[in-house]
């Protein structure tokens, strides 16, 4: 069987030929949703570089995006430079409005998002280095760089270097609780290793990294993060658990999640129980619980209508010794958001939200209001 790398080569006749022929097959998550994984059923390792999911799409998931995702379709564009070097790219500018009662509105243009990738299939489906490069916003830092070796038992492969950490659903939005109390964002990657097997339905990865998040390691302790997920379909079901020690204090983190699609309807959802525990006098052990419901209707292709609630309880219990002692009600955040997804040619993405947050008893609401363009290869 001829390696993956090598299918887009043949010039357009031939690739529009694959994108013909893969038409009925489903994709992963082609530009780092969830519910476009949910909506037609693959595993994240048949359309990205990181087997977990997020970041550069490799050739099909690059051929799949132009040819079935937007309302318009044009010649397909592969990634390769030569057969064995391909190139990628995500950009992500946005118009954010935020409301808040008694306050002049705020207005900003952002950078959200600005990637170069480079994936190097040194052996064909056996060796890859991979790359991926942010411009903006700050300053010029790699968010993931790893060598991966890949083999047929299992369909095993094993990853070292910077990569994103194997937990629950790899939403784009960081700021969703889930991702942001966890830190388990598309900001905070981690240095270590990976190693997973995807037999069947099941993908497994489990990572040791510092814990210090890509910053400098004043430890010997590691973090220890596990995903598993069985992939149907129709509907998928996932758990996962980390632990991250240092000296004096240690944060555990165990979570599930699951999602179906009914026709153009999608549903996923996620709950997440984070535990932080110190050994000092001084610090109030403390437990907090998030959750994250999604709703997607793809109200004809090209175009999709989006909405999310997520919840923050940051003090569920304050343990002190034995037992322990009810958390504080008032410190209870919520975030709703609601907007429309438009694909209206290929690398092109264009989307508006209104977003309510219900702050905690002390501080404003806010509503924002965001525009935002994504252009990607």
């Amino acid at each position: 069987m001829e390696p993956r790398s090598k299918l887009l080569t043949r010039g357009t006749l031939g690739t529009l030929a694959l994108a013909s022929a893969l038409s009925w097959v489903p994709l992963s998550r082609a530009t780092a949703e969830p519910y476009l994984a949910l909506r037609t059923g693959l595993k994240c390792s048949h359309c990205h570089v990181n087997r977990t999911g997020g970041g550069g799409r490799n050739g099909y998931g690059s051929v799949w995006s132009q040819t079935q995702l937007p309302m318009r379709t044009f010649d397909v564009r592969t990634r390769n430079l030569a057969s064995w070097v391909a190139i990628g790219l995500d950009f992500r500018g946005a118009f954010d409005a935020a409301l808040t009662s008694g306050v002049e509105p705020r207005t900003a243009f952002a950078v959200k998002e600005s990637q170069v990738q480079l994936e190097a299939q040194l052996i064909d489906d056996i060796l890859t280095f991979y790359l991926d490069q942010t411009v903006e916003p700050d300053r010029a830092k790699a968010r993931e760089v790893f060598g991966m070796a890949a083999w047929r038992p299992l369909n095993g492969y094993a990853k070292v270097g910077k990569f994103l950490l194997p937990y629950g659903w790899r939403l784009w939005d960081d700021q969703e609780f889930i991702r942001s109390a966890t830190n388990f964002t598309y900001a905070t990657p981690d240095v270590g290793v990976e190693v997973g097997i995807e037999p069947g339905p099941l993908s497994w990865a489990v990572s040791v990294t510092n814990g210090s998040f890509s910053g400098t390691e004043s430890n010997g302790a590691k973090l220890v993060a596990t995903n598993a997920v069985l992939t149907f379909r129709r509907w998928r079901v996932g758990a996962s658990a980390a632990r991250n020690a240092e000296p004096g204090a240690r944060r555990e983190i165990v979570g599930a999640y699951a999602g179906f699609s009914v026709g153009p309807l999608v549903f996923l959802g996620e709950t997440d129980f984070v535990f932080d525990s110190f050994d000092d006098t001084t610090s109030t052990d403390r437990d907090q619980v998030l959750a994250f419901v999604e709703g997607d209707w793809l109200i004809t292709r090209g175009l999709n209508l989006k909405a999310t609630y997520g919840f923050q309880d940051p003090s569920a219990s304050i343990r002190a010794g034995v037992g322990g002692q009810p958390g504080d009600q008032g410190d209870r955040r919520t975030r709703a958001r609601v907007g429309l997804e438009a694909f209206p040619v290929p690398f092109v993405q264009l989307s508006g939200f209104w977003v309510r947050w219900n702050e905690a008893v002390d501080a404003d609401d806010r509503d924002v209001i965001t525009l935002e363009a994504h252009v990607y290869f």
